[in-house]
């Protein structure tokens, strides 16, 4: 098992919240050198961190650049993507994305309490909330479980709750601190995310 680094945990962390891996395939009429030729099924590939958080969104800009030297910019639609090959084979490694695929990485689970509190923070600024007491979200469960996992190692108190049930939404599922536990979590964790009450 790989050793990860903090920055490399928090962006897991933040994808694992808001991230996607797409894959396209898309077939087209070209000219090379005079000459036309025509593509069939190119694949093109990207992992797509998307949040309405400036501020967030720039923080993941700077710890892409710390972890992988890598230089990005943000859409006008508050998405940061990545296309490197080798940078989404590492990132894909850890983890699958997407909202009922992700799940706690190995690394992140068998880290150093550094690690663990990396992974949550970005979690938590990408799929969490700090209003009356911090708690995250999610229709994964599996996922959310093994969040949970997380807490449980670092000694915070928590429910998993769910499944809450929405018109043709799946169901959700939600972890809530205890709030004896909330100024504890708050300053062990301290969330980036000036928006804590704003889901991503």
């Amino acid at each position: 098992m790989m050793r990860i680094s903090k920055e490399f945990a928090e962006i897991l962390g933040l994808l694992c919240a808001e991230g996607s891996h797409i894959v396209s395939f898309s077939s087209y009429w070209g000219k090379e050198r005079g000459k036309l030729y025509y593509r069939n099924n190119k694949k093109s590939e990207r992992i797509e961190f998307y949040n309405k958080d400036k501020k967030l969104l720039h923080h993941y800009a700077d710890l892409l650049c710390k972890e992988f030297c890598m230089k990005t910019k943000v859409t006008k639609f508050g998405k940061i993507n990545i296309g490197k090959r080798e940078i989404m084979t590492k990132i894909i490694t850890q983890t699958p994305l997407g909202h009922m695929r992700w799940r706690v990485p190995k690394a992140i689970s068998l880290g150093t309490k550094a690690v663990k509190i990396a992974f949550l923070r970005g979690y938590f600024d990408g799929d969490g909330t700090a209003i009356t007491c911090p708690r995250m979200f999610s229709t994964n469960r599996a996922g959310l479980r093994q969040v949970s996992q997380l807490l449980s190692s670092l000694n915070f108190k928590h429910t998993l709750q769910g499944p809450h049930y929405k018109e043709k939404r799946k169901p959700a599922y939600t972890i809530q601190i205890s709030r004896k536990d909330k100024e504890r979590f708050l300053n062990l964790i301290r969330p980036v995310s000036k928006k804590l009450g704003l889901r991503g």
